[in-house]
């Protein structure tokens, strides 16, 4: 098993590819502590995956991941691997349903032979850019220097970022999206750099479509509308992504450390 004896900490793990990397990497053999904003939807997630449990955290709150991390270490004695899978798409539903109807004119419109010409940046407002950069962005720099400390002590660890396609190439969205993703990426080069003399490795995943609640979510001409961009014309399942992070958290990866990797169905090459 590639993670057997190791300890890891997922945050977003009560769905999608935060739940899907908890319990590969449990079946691999980790100690995993898997995180959500509510503790009971994250401990129902991983009731029956053998050697996980779940806590509540908001990783938007500094205190509560130093809080969280702390207790790992009093528990565990030690951290190898933390993977910051926790992430929002818009900051509340007013702001997503805004963005389907959007999406949605759009889309009706391409069919059509129309143009059509989104305004997201005025329609941002200062308290939707700042709280999905709270999650997306400020939420794994809290994450990773909690966890920085107790991967020195343990002798070097993995840390995984999610950041997304978005931040790699560019379309009309809310800018709060692909800002934040973009510097995860920062976050994750920056990191690297640092912390290889410590052999605490760090790395991004920036997917195109999954098949996750945040994707299906959206009207399925919005889905259907993002897989045609891909040339594999399909999304990703969560334990294709799972895979990827297994690949960057265990010895298999050894030799990556700042690098992005984007399984995007071609969607950026």
């Amino acid at each position: 098993m590639k993670l057997e004896g190791k300890v890891a900490f997922v945050t977003g793990a009560a769905s999608g590819i935060g739940a899907a990397t908890a319990r590969l990497f449990a079946a691999e053999g980790a100690t995993v502590i898997g995180a959500d904003l509510s503790a009971e939807k994250v401990k129902d997630a991983l009731k029956s995956v053998d050697g996980a449990d779940g806590i509540g955290l908001d990783v938007s709150d500094s205190a509560a991941v130093n809080a969280a991390f702390a207790s790992v270490e009093r528990e565990h004695g030690r951290l190898d691997v933390l993977v910051n899978a926790a992430g929002v798409n818009a900051p509340t539903k007013k702001a997503n349903d805004r963005l389907v109807e959007i999406n949605v004119a759009a889309f009706q419109a391409a069919g059509r032979g129309e143009a059509y010409h989104p305004d997201f940046l005025s329609e941002t407002t200062d308290e939707d850019f700042t709280k999905v950069l709270a999650v997306n962005l400020v939420g794994p720099f809290y994450c990773l220097r909690a966890a920085a400390p107790l991967m020195r002590r343990s002798g070097g660890g993995s840390v995984v970022n999610i950041a997304s396609v978005a931040a790699l190439v560019g379309a009309p969205m809310p800018l709060y999206y692909p800002a934040s993703k973009a510097g995860v990426l920062g976050l994750t080069r920056a990191a690297a750099g640092e912390l290889a003399p410590h052999h605490i490795r760090v790395n991004a995943v920036a997917p195109g479509a999954v098949d996750t609640p945040l994707l299906n979510a959206q009207p399925p001409e919005i889905v259907a509308g993002l897989v045609s961009m891909q040339p594999i014309k399909r999304p990703a399942t969560p334990d294709e992504l799972a895979r990827t992070m297994l690949f960057l958290a265990s010895d298999d990866g050894a030799y990556y450390t700042g690098q992005t990797l984007s399984p995007s169905g071609g969607l950026h090459m």
